[in-house]
């Protein structure tokens, strides 16, 4: 077990090292940086620069150096914990990483909850009456979710909870997650991985279920819900589990939208600000905080194997 989390720490050392590489370089190699923005925000605001002075603040920012200087000076940096100062209004990176965190996660806990106990169990029920009506209804409805952009199912889940049934005003600003609307967010966010979880849950359990041992424990006299929970969910959920780990990245990507629509104060809200003000250490501190935890997820997840299945091990 120690050998294989070291030899993995070590492949995740060099995957942050590559990921931070190649957003590093988009910024770099973009036709907007954030000289530019700053000028046209200025310039709204009736503070024109010329080109003297732009040049003097790429300068000051560093940005007209080469792309090995600046890598080398933000690593160098990073080395030291320091994930920079926002080139939009000078303000430290790390605290409001630190600010929009617990937003996040409590989000991508209301997530993960939503998929084991009601993903993973209308799964198993798809399986257990498969090609009846119950196991069309589940597989077509979590589809029917999945098909529906995040962009079109907000503003409806809005009309009919705040319109149409007066569950709570309309959601704006983060209010903890006992409020009516931290249910609707997790919710919303997790329609499209709830589909992919119904689907590998359902396909795992069929196909374990023509194993031979599980004729055996029926033939023994075992019940249907003994049969299920000992012999088929424990070796059908090692894919399920691994999709799992997987969804840290596909909320964060996915609540981008959503925390803009919320205005909940969260990662993919932070990530945003930065693309629209080409904010590079803004970007690359959310994106190398979110790869940092996807990975370390991942490693969790496969320390969760042995556990379903003895049958793995890590030696």
């Amino acid at each position: 077990m120690t050998r294989y989390l070291s030899l993995r720490v070590l492949v995740i050392i060099p995957t942050l090292f590559a990921t931070l590489l190649i957003v590093f370089l988009l910024g770099y190699l973009g036709p907007i940086d954030p000289v530019t923005i700053l000028r046209s925000q200025w310039a709204a605001q009736g503070v024109y620069l010329n080109e003297e002075e732009v040049a003097e603040l790429r300068s000051q920012y560093g940005l007209d150096r080469p792309f090995h200087v600046q890598f080398g000076t933000y690593m160098g940096n990073l080395l030291q914990g320091k994930f920079g100062y926002s080139f939009l209004d000078a303000a430290p990176i790390w605290p409001r990483i630190k600010r929009a965190l617990p937003v996040s996660g409590q989000l991508a806990l209301g997530v993960l909850v939503i998929m084991a106990f009601i993903g993973i169990p209308l799964g198993m029920i798809a399986a257990r009456f498969h090609n009846t009506w119950l196991d069309y209804s589940i597989v077509s409805g979590s589809l029917f979710f999945w098909s529906i952009p995040p962009y079109v199912l907000v503003p409806v889940m809005l009309i009919v909870t705040v319109l149409w049934l007066d569950l709570m005003n309309v959601p704006r600003g983060w209010k903890g997650p006992l409020h009516p609307s931290y249910f609707l967010a997790a919710a919303i966010i997790s329609t499209r991985s709830l589909a992919g979880v119904i689907r590998q849950t359902r396909g795992g359990i069929l196909e374990v279920m023509q194993n031979d041992y599980v004729r055996t424990a029926r033939a023994k006299g075992l019940t249907e819900v003994k049969v299920m929970a000992r012999h088929v969910a424990r070796n059908a959920l090692i894919p399920v589990v691994t999709s799992l780990g997987l969804l840290v990245d596909d909320f964060m990507w996915g609540a981008v939208f959503l925390e803009l629509a919320f205005n909940l104060p969260g990662l993919g809200r932070l990530f945003q600000q930065g693309l629209s003000g080409r904010d590079f250490n803004m970007i690359n501190g959310v994106v190398l905080f979110t790869a940092g935890m996807t990975m370390a997820l991942n490693l969790i997840v496969d320390l969760v194997y042995p556990l379903l299945d003895p049958r793995v091990a890590y030696d």
